[in-house]
């Protein structure tokens, strides 16, 4: 079972590299330029140096070096994209006579070396951005259970712990093993009532002497951060709401998907007396995502939304503002020319 997750894993990524290769060397751009549309919405979580990340690293994709984010950023300037925030984008694409391609880069969390490494490359380049916070992280009343889970199994060799079935003991001796573990904790979380599942995780942190929300104060910007960052990148900065709890808001029931759209909302108008402009799911796959989280972005006030599913800016976008695509720029495909594979629509023609 271990071998088959893993394979399975490093075969899907196989697949994915080897399209980006093929796009890439065979210029398959200048054959189908119109895979390009109207640009396109990056997402990012992490940025920090190459020599931060560990052995064990279930969450790389998360994460990529500062050196990467410039590139793709001279890469976007050097196509002849336009850098600019993701609200702006709706009156944009209804008003684009000249077919312009515009490029939005965004970064989900609110990751404290967003700011210690990511902030300076925007600046130094004037490139607008946007985080989109969590408020709970930001208050340090929630965990990030995927940090947690992480730290746990890198420190231990065998834990116990009852997915639902009774309790079993996980052998933690090989990356094999904690990889294999790590899959079973996520579908812990995204198969269970989501609130109970990540209590439960904390619980098992503290019982094995790792405070959870250690992490969160160590990896997420509070208040005072996120102020000197709005006064530092005026103009360039816009923080975006991103929930409270960081949860499957597909999974709940419409009081619930509306109470934490608003209170996050709410939550950075009154710390930072700005009023966020645009919405991020927490999960934007396809199935994290349905007609009531969409209306209920509507509902609360924000023209845009944006997924996780990816895709480029084509017209029909329009028709659904709270539910526009945004491309992975991660960890696992970190090469100059898997950013023009990317920028040029190929590898989404058919979504």
């Amino acid at each position: 079972m271990n071998g088959l997750y893993e394979g399975k894993r490093l075969l899907k990524y196989s697949v994915i590299r080897a399209g980006l290769e093929a796009i890439a060397l065979l210029r398959l751009d200048k054959l189908l330029p119109s895979a390009a549309h109207n640009g396109l919405i990056f997402t990012l979580h992490h940025v920090r140096p190459a020599g931060s990340q560990q052995k064990f690293a279930p969450n790389a994709i998360l994460s990529i070096t500062p050196e990467f984010l410039e590139e793709a950023i001279k890469q976007v300037l050097q196509a002849g994209m336009i850098p600019v925030h993701v609200h702006e984008l709706p009156e944009l694409l209804r008003n684009n006579p000249g077919n312009k391609r515009y490029v939005c880069f965004t970064l989900d969390d609110g990751y404290r070396n967003n700011a210690d490494y990511a902030a300076p490359i925007f600046r130094r380049y004037h490139i607008p951005y946007t985080i989109y916070i969590t408020s709970g992280f930001a208050e340090r009343s929630h965990i990030l259970w995927w940090e947690v889970v992480e730290q746990l199994l890198r420190q231990q060799e065998r834990l116990n712990f009852d997915f639902g079935a009774g309790e079993e003991v996980l052998p933690l001796k090989t990356n094999l093993q904690k990889m294999a573990a790590f899959a079973r904790f996520a579908q812990f979380v995204d198969t269970q009532q989501e609130d109970e599942a990540v209590h439960r995780i904390a619980e098992l942190a503290l019982s094995h002497g790792l405070d959870p929300l250690r992490l969160t104060r160590d990896l997420i910007m509070n208040v005072a951060e996120l102020r000197a960052l709005q006064e530092r990148d005026k103009g360039l900065v816009h923080f975006g709401a991103h929930t409270v709890s960081h949860i499957n808001l597909s999974r709940f029931d419409k009081q619930r998907i509306k109470q934490e759209i608003e209170l996050s909302a709410a939550w950075l108008k009154t710390n930072l007396a700005c009023a966020p402009l645009s919405f991020a799911y927490p999960y934007g796959w396809k199935t994290a995502v349905s007609k009531n989280t969409f209306s209920q972005a509507g509902d609360s006030g924000f023209s845009i939304a944006v997924t996780t599913q990816p895709g480029m800016l084509k017209p029909a976008v329009l028709s659904n503002p709270q539910s526009f695509p945004r491309v992975s720029l991660n960890g696992y495909f970190q090469k100059k020319r898997y950013i023009r594979a990317l920028i040029s629509g190929i590898p989404f023609i058919n979504i």
